[in-house]
């Protein structure tokens, strides 16, 4: 796991990388992290190598879902109780969202973050929504090096902060906890409670693309094609 330290804190923090995929993609019209990347991978899995380039060291990259959720085969393997990675590999590992998606009842993305926080009350979680294709691991490196507890996030050109892209400690989910059990369910206002840290990374209006339908997807493809080919996975990520 990731060791990584703040100008504020000098203890040594434990941080897990999280992909929260756990949506419903309704204006998608299909589920967010099975898109189609530009190398036919599915988008949670280019995440995936996105994190593990940006977190060489962690042990684990773990993937928020909700309980019914669509899995590909690797999804699916990974979610078994007798999973292991191959030797020398990161493993992935399922997180389950701790109630049914029912409705207009769930929490949204906060409950990806409550049920990390219930699997691991110590962490400190590097998150990544399925909502940012476009996010590369020099640009969360960067984040890693800004860390300042209890949250700190990304901030858009238009000043708002991208929870959703951000390292959440205990404290921090702490308090969407307390927010969600008071009906405040949008993480950026416990960021805004907590008077997290946010910054602007360089190019933040292609980093933070933000895909919520179809034609925006599109767009982001387009640019993807364009990118350097090391911010794509270079080898396929093994079904066991």
């Amino acid at each position: 796991m990731l060791k990584a330290s703040s100008g504020l804190d000098t203890k040594s923090t434990t941080m897990k990388p999280l992909i929260l995929a756990g949506g419903k993609s309704t204006r998608m019209g299909s589920p967010k992290h099975l898109l189609p990347m530009p190398d036919r991978r599915p988008l949670y899995q280019h995440q995936i190598e996105v994190l593990r380039k940006a977190c060489p060291v962690a042990e684990t990259v773990y993937v928020s879902l909700a309980q019914d959720s669509e899995m590909d085969e690797l999804l699916q393997n990974a979610s078994k109780v007798s999973y292991e990675a191959t030797p020398g590999e990161n493993s992935i590992e399922i997180i389950l969202d701790l109630e049914s998606c029912q409705g207009d009842e769930s929490k949204g993305p906060a409950a990806g973050l409550l049920a990390a926080y219930e699997s691991d009350p110590e962490a400190t979680w590097l998150v990544v929504a399925c909502d940012y294709p476009c996010i590369t691991p020099s640009a969360l490196q960067e984040l890693q090096s800004r860390y300042r507890p209890p949250v700190t996030c990304f901030r858009n050109s238009e000043g708002f902060c991208e929870p959703l892209l951000g390292i959440w400690s205990p404290e921090a989910i702490s308090q969407l906890k307390e927010n969600c059990k008071a009906g405040k369910l949008s993480p950026s206002k416990a960021v805004r409670e907590l008077d997290g840290h946010t910054y602007l990374p360089e190019n933040s209006e292609a980093l933070l693309r933000n895909v919520n339908i179809k034609s925006e997807w599109d767009d982001a493809l387009k640019s993807l094609r364009d990118e350097p080919a090391d911010n794509f996975m270079e080898e396929p990520l093994e079904v066991l």
